[in-house]
C-alpha cells in the first residue's frame, strides 16, 4: 500500500472544507509536524487502494507492524496468545508487543480490548468512518503517556464529507468466504459537518481440513507424526504400556482384543478452524460546530459488536477407569485401574467456542480559538466488554459415570460407535469455562497551545495540559474481581525554531509528562526532538525519549490456578500446580527510545520522497509470562519459576486460597509449582533501519507511482528471566524477522488504475527442533485494480469498481515444525489466494 513519512497532503486526505489548523500525531502543539520523529500517514486514498477488509488488515500491511501477540490467526501459547479468548486482533509495532503500542481515536484513549485489556482492536472501527491512519513508530510516553513504548496509532475519523458514500465487496479463496458491506453520509455547511458511517463484515470459517499443511501429521514434510491419542476409538494405558483400543461398540472386550504397544491417532484439528468466522457491524459519527468566531464544539462517537463462533473440534479426557464399570478391561493386568485417553467426537461431534465484544467510545469538548492560542476542554468516555465461552468436561458427571455399575446409564469410554447413553453424555460435557470481562475508562481534561513569542527562525510555541482518567476493570468469570484505578497527567511540549529564515533551519522540541497512578505511583517521561534542514530539501531528524508501560488492572488481579499435567525432559508425566493469571505485586515497565534519520524531497525529481530512520530501544522490567509453557519442566531457562518437590504447607495454602480448576484429590501428588503468571523479569534491546520512498510521476497519458517500505531489525536480544545474559533472537520462530518489506508500482490511465504490490518476508531459524531448522523467506504478490466512472446517473457523481487479488500464486507456506503444526500462523498467512470484488459509489 502506498505510504510516505512525513506526509504532508493531509488536508486532502481528510476533507478539510474549511480553514482549520491541524493537530498532527506526535505533538500536542497545533500546526506543527512532530520534530524527531517519522509519521507515516495513510488517507483515504491508500485506505480504499487497500485489500484489507478491517482497519487492523490495513494497519497490517506496514512493515513496522508485526503479526506476533494478540491475533485471530494464532492461539498457541507463543506471545501469550492462547489469551485472546474473544479472537480480537491488535497492533504491535516494531515487535514490542501489542500492549506496548498506543491506539488513539483522534488523539483520546480508548477501552482496552481482550479479556486481559492489554491490546485495541482497530478493526471494531468501520473503515468507511476513517479519514486518516497516522503510525507514529517511536517511544512516545512523553507526549501521550503509558503503552506508548512501540509507537502510537492514531485513527482520526472523517469530517466534513458533504453527500454520501457506499461500498460492497465479497471476498472469496478456495474454502472461504467473507462479505463487507458500508456506507457514510455527511453535510457540510459554513460553520460545521455531521456525519454518520457504518459498516457490516461477515467472514466464515476457514476449517483446518481445508489447508494440508495445517495438520500434525507431519510426515508429509519429513517431520513426525504428531497426532493426539485422544481419539476414537481411545487408547488404554496400563502398567506403562499402550493398547490400541480396537473399533467397535466396546462391550465385551477381552485381553485377547489388544496389542501392546499399539496406538490410535487422531488430529487435534479435526473438525476444528483455522481461521474463526466473525461477524461485525459498527457505527461511527462526528460533529462539529462553530458558535461564533471564538468558540466551537465537537463530538464523535463509535459503537461496535464483533462475534465470533469458533468451531474447535470433539471434547477430550484422559481419566480413570474404575473395575465397577460394567465395560471395564485390562489388557495388562486385570484388576489394575486403566487409564483411558478418548476423543468424544462420535458421541457429540464438534464443539464451539463463542467470543464477542461490545465496544463504545464517545468524546466530546470545546474548542477556543483565542488568537495566537487555543484551547480544548474534552471529556470521553469507553467502555469494552468482552465474553467467552468455550464447551468443556463436567468432571464430577464423568467420573459419576464411570463409576456407574449400571450398563444402561455407565459411560463406555471402549467405545467407538456413539452408543453411550445420550443423557449420560450430555452430562459428561455440559461443562461451560467461561472468561468475561468489562473495562471502562472516564477521561476528562484541558489543554492549551499558542505562541509564545517570535524569534528570527519563527514563533516559539508551547502546549500545557491536565487530564484524568477514571479505569474501571471487572472479571466477571471464571471469578469475580472488581478493580479500580485513577491516573492524574501533567504534560507540557515546547517548539522552540533556533534557526530559520532564508538559510538552514534548526527546531528542537521538548515535552514531559508527569502520571501518577493511585497504585503504582508516578513517573515522569520527558521526549526531546531535533530537526535540522540545512537545505530545503533535506531533514535530519533525531529524538530521545524515556517510555513506560503500566501494568494493567487484569495484570495486577484475576489469578488463576490449575491443576495440571505437564511432561518433563524425560517425557515422563508429573501432576503440577500451574499458577496462572494476575499479579499484584507488579512494577511498570520502563524504556529508552532514540532514533535518526533523514527525510529528502528533491527538487530536481518532484514527486520523490525518501527517508531512513535508525531507531535504538532498551526496554526492561518487561511483563511477561515465561511460565506459561506447558513445556516449562523441559526447559532449563524456565528454572527460577518452577519449584520441584514443594513444600506441602504452601501447596495446601495455595489451594486453600480459591481461585482453583480441578483441585487435586491429594496434595503430596503435586510434583511442582510452575508460575506462569505475569511477572517482571523480562529485558529487551533492540535496534533496526526503516526506509520509505515513494515516487508520483505525471505523464501525457496519465501517471505512475512506485514506492517500497522495509524494516530491518539488526538485532532483538532479549533475556525472559531476570539475571539471565541477554540473547538475539532476531530471526528465530515466534520472534520478529530481521527484514521485512513491501513494495509497489502502479498507473493511472483516465479512470483506470492498477497497483501490483510484492511482501517480503526473509527467512528465520525455528530453534525449538533439533537439528535447527531454516526456514525460507516468503514472497507474496498482490494485484488491485480499480476502474471509475464519472456520473453514470444525475444522483451519482461516481461510480468505481474494484477487483482485488491477494497472493496471485496462491504459494502455500514453507514447512515449519511449529509445535504440533506444519506452518508458522505468526509469519505466514493461511488463506492463500483471495480474489475479492467490490463496487464504491459516491452520491
Amino acid at each position: 500500500m502506498p505510504a510516505v513519512a512525513q506526509d504532508q497532503d493531509r488536508a486532502a486526505d481528510a476533507e478539510e472544507a474549511r480553514d482549520t489548523v491541524i493537530l498532527v500525531t506526535g505533538s500536542r502543539i497545533r500546526g506543527i509536524d512532530p520534530t524527531g520523529s517519522p509519521v507515516i500517514g495513510l488517507g483515504r486514498e491508500n485506505i480504499e487502494m487497500s485489500s484489507g477488509t478491517t482497519t487492523t488488515e490495513i494497519l497490517s500491511e506496514l512493515p513496522q507492524v508485526f503479526n506476533l501477540g494478540a491475533t485471530d490467526a494464532s492461539f498457541t501459547s507463543a506471545n501469550n496468545q492462547n489469551a485472546n479468548r474473544t479472537a480480537g486482533t491488535g497492533v504491535n509495532l516494531r515487535g514490542l508487543g501489542t500492549e506496548s503500542t498506543l491506539t488513539l481515536i483522534d488523539g483520546r484513549r480508548v477501552a482496552a480490548g481482550g479479556t486481559q485489556s492489554q491490546y485495541f482492536d482497530p478493526s471494531v472501527i468501520p473503515t468507511m468512518a476513517i479519514g486518516r491512519l497516522e503510525v507514529l513508530p517511536d517511544g512516545s510516553s512523553g507526549i501521550y503517556g503509558s503503552d506508548a513504548v512501540g509507537g502510537v496509532v492514531n485513527i482520526l475519523l472523517r469530517k466534513n464529507l458533504d453527500g454520501a458514500e457506499a461500498m460492497g465487496r465479497v471476498k472469496f479463496a478456495d474454502g472461504f468466504e467473507e462479505y463487507q458491506a458500508g456506507a457514510a453520509i455527511g453535510k457540510d455547511w459554513s460553520t460545521g459537518s455531521l456525519l454518520v458511517a457504518g459498516e457490516y463484515v461477515e467472514r466464515g470459517t476457514l476449517f483446518a481440513a481445508d489447508r494440508s499443511f495445517y495438520t500434525d501429521d507431519l510426515r508429509p514434510y519429513g517431520g513426525p507424526d504428531l497426532r493426539s491419542e485422544f481419539s476414537s476409538p481411545g487408547n488404554i494405558t496400563a502398567g506403562g504400556v499402550t493398547y490400541a483400543i480396537p473399533d467397535g461398540d466396546g462391550t465385551g472386550l477381552t485381553q485377547a482384543d489388544f496389542t501392546a504397544g499399539t496406538r490410535n491417532l487422531q488430529s487435534a484439528y479435526l473438525l476444528g478452524a483455522a481461521l474463526p468466522p466473525q461477524e461485525r457491524y459498527s457505527f461511527a459519527g462526528t460533529f462539529e460546530q462553530d458558535l461564533g468566531n471564538v468558540f466551537s464544539v465537537y463530538a464523535q462517537g463509535v459503537i461496535a459488536h464483533r462475534e465470533s463462533i469458533r468451531p474447535l473440534g470433539p471434547l477430550s479426557a484422559q481419566f480413570d477407569v474404575p473395575t465397577s464399570n460394567p465395560f471395564y478391561v485390562n489388557p495388562g493386568d486385570p484388576g489394575d485401574r486403566v487409564t483411558v485417553s478418548y476423543s468424544f467426537i462420535n458421541d457429540n461431534g464438534s464443539i464451539t467456542g463463542e467470543g464477542k465484544q461490545d465496544f463504545i467510545h464517545v468524546t466530546g469538548g470545546l474548542n477556543a480559538d483565542l488568537g495566537a492560542w487555543n484551547a480544548n476542554v474534552f471529556y470521553a468516555y469507553g467502555e469494552n466488554k468482552e465474553r467467552s465461552s468455550n464447551p468443556q468436561i463436567d468432571n464430577a458427571a464423568l467420573q459419576a459415570a464411570l463409576a456407574d455399575s449400571n450398563a444402561a446409564t455407565a459411560f463406555n469410554p471402549f467405545s467407538s460407535n456413539g452408543n453411550n447413553n445420550s443423557a449420560t453424555i450430555a452430562a459428561i460435557t455440559g461443562g461451560e469455562f467461561r472468561v468475561d470481562t468489562n473495562y471502562y475508562i472516564d477521561e476528562f481534561g484541558a489543554s492549551l497551545d499558542g505562541t509564545l513569542f517570535t524569534m528570527p527562525g519563527g514563533d516559539v510555541k508551547l502546549a500545557i495540559g491536565v487530564s484524568r482518567q477514571d479505569i474501571n476493570w471487572q472479571d466477571l468469570a471464571p471469578f469475580q474481581t472488581d478493580l479500580n484505578r485513577t491516573v492524574d497527567s501533567v504534560f507540557g511540549e515546547l517548539f522552540v525554531p533556533v534557526l530559520g529564515g532564508e538559510g538552514p533551519a534548526l527546531n528542537i522540541s521538548a515535552a514531559v509528562r508527569y502520571d501518577d497512578y493511585s497504585d503504582i505511583g508516578d513517573t515522569t517521561n520527558p521526549k526531546i526532538g531535533v530537526n535540522f534542514i540545512p537545505v530545503d530539501s533535506l531533514t535530519i531528524r533525531g529524538s530521545f525519549g524515556t517510555s513506560f508501560r503500566a501494568p494493567t488492572l487484569a495484570d495486577t488481579g484475576s489469578p488463576f490456578n490449575q491443576y495440571a499435567t505437564f511432561f518433563d525432559s524425560d517425557n515422563v508425566a508429573r501432576q503440577v500446580l500451574f499458577l496462572r493469571g494476575g499479579n499484584p505485586g507488579l512494577e511498570p515497565e520502563t524504556a529508552t527510545t532514540w532514533s535518526f534519520g533523514a527525510d529528502f524531497e528533491p527538487d530536481w525529481a518532484p514527486g520523490l520522497r525518501l527517508s531512513a530512520t535508525y531507531y535504538n530501544v532498551d526496554y526492561t522490567n518487561r511483563i511477561a509470562t515465561p511460565g506459561n509453557d506447558r513445556l516449562a519442566l523441559q526447559k532449563p531457562e524456565l528454572a527460577p519459576v518452577i519449584t520441584i518437590g514443594p513444600d506441602l504447607a504452601r501447596v495446601v495454602e495455595i489451594i486453600e486460597g480459591g481461585l482453583f480448576s480441578a483441585v487435586p484429590a491429594d496434595p503430596s501428588d503435586v510434583y511442582a509449582l510452575v508460575d506462569g503468571r505475569k511477572v517482571n523479569l523480562g529485558a529487551l534491546k533492540t535496534e533496526g533501519l526503516e526506509f520509505i520512498g515513494s515516487y508520483n510521476g505525471v505523464t501525457d497519458w496519465g501517471g505512475w507511482r512506485a514506492g517500497f517500505n522495509a524494516a530491518y531489525i539488526l538485532n532483538f536480544r532479549r533475556s525472559i528471566i531476570t539475571g539471565a545474559p541477554l540473547s538475539d533472537v532476531v530471526d528465530t520462530i515466534n520472534n520478529p524477522a530481521q527484514l521485512a518489506a513491501r513494495a509497489y508500482a502502479g498507473a493511472d490511465i483516465g479512470g483506470f488504475s492498477a497497483t501490483l504490490f510484492a511482501k517480503y518476508l526473509g527467512g528465520y531459524e525455528n530453534d525449538t527442533v533439533a537439528p535447527v531448522q531454516d526456514v525460507p523467506s516468503h514472497v507474496e504478490f498482490d494485484l488491485a485494480l480499480r476502474y471509475r466512472i464519472d456520473s453514470p446517473f444525475a444522483i451519482m457523481e461516481g461510480v468505481t469498481f474494484t477487483l482485488d487479488v491477494e497472493d496471485i500464486f496462491d504459494n502455500n507456506p514453507p514447512y515449519v515444525q511449529n509445535g504440533n503444526l506444519a506452518f508458522d500462523p505468526n509469519a505466514h498467512d493461511m488463506v492463500g489466494r483471495t480474489v475479492a470484488l467490490g463496487v464504491r459509489a459516491n452520491f
